[in-house]
């Protein structure tokens, strides 16, 4: 009797001990089988939405040299239309029936294979229009600039630097005049256009490059733009300041 007991209890002691091993081994995993499913990162789901520096658009050469836009034959830019033939058109009505940009001593004439469009003037009635001899950036001058005017439908050639200006303009508030510049080997010039003559005329050259993101209206005829070292630092001189009204009365 007794041996029997002994025995039901060893038995009974072996099943306890398998299902206390049992109970610990589903323990275990359980726990451990959350881990399994938690998907490690891989290049394909890593988000890479946000722009990188080498991502970026290129940055302007010049601090404040505005992006204008960029045309072909067959495109249009600010209402502006390059026509297949060469012609400018604003809501087809032709400003130009063609667009030189250059000459030579034996009557050739380079015509426009782009054009550089600024945005519009702050009353919506003029662009300002670049004329490049070739239809890449990398080669060809943007010799030729032109005044675009919406309300009037003309465009006509305008003088105011050797190889174009910047691309940058900025206006008058009642639009008279437009204030362009021109920058190298380290000295700016402001020009000033009047754009009810088409004359133009310069300022004396800064003392350094002009930095055109400090420029500012100080009243409908004067301004001032701070001026930068070579290697970008703040320069000691004083701000340029130009009245276009003094520059025309000269």
């Amino acid at each position: 009797m007794n041996f029997n007991c002994s025995k039901k209890q060893f038995i009974a002691c072996v099943i306890g001990c398998w299902m206390v091993t049992s109970a610990i081994a589903g323990c275990t995993a359980t726990k451990s089988q959350p881990q399994s499913q938690v998907p490690s990162p891989s290049p394909e789901t890593v988000d890479t939405s946000a722009p990188t520096p080498a991502d970026s658009p290129a940055l302007p050469k010049m601090a404040g040299v505005q992006e204008w836009a960029e045309i072909l034959k067959g495109e249009s830019a600010q209402g502006l239309a390059f026509t297949e033939d060469g012609r400018l058109l604003y809501q087809d009505k032709i400003l130009l029936t063609e667009i030189p940009v250059s000459y030579v001593s034996n009557g050739d004439i380079t015509y426009a294979q782009r054009l550089i469009v600024s945005d519009v003037s702050p009353s919506g009635r003029f662009n300002i229009v670049k004329a490049c001899e070739d239809a890449t950036a990398e080669s060809g001058l943007c010799w030729s600039v032109f005044l675009a005017d919406r309300q009037a439908g003309t465009a006509r050639k305008i003088d105011i630097a050797k190889y174009g200006g910047l691309n940058w303009v900025q206006w008058t508030g009642d639009e008279r005049y437009a204030l362009f510049v021109e920058s190298m080997e380290g000295v700016s010039w402001f020009v000033a256009l009047d754009l009810q003559t088409g004359e133009s005329k310069m300022f004396e050259q800064t003392a350094a490059t002009v930095d055109l993101s400090s420029f500012k209206w100080i009243d409908h005829r004067s301004f001032e733009a701070n001026l930068s070292c070579q290697d970008g630092a703040t320069c000691t001189e004083p701000p340029f300041r130009g009245n276009i009204s003094t520059l025309f009365s000269q």
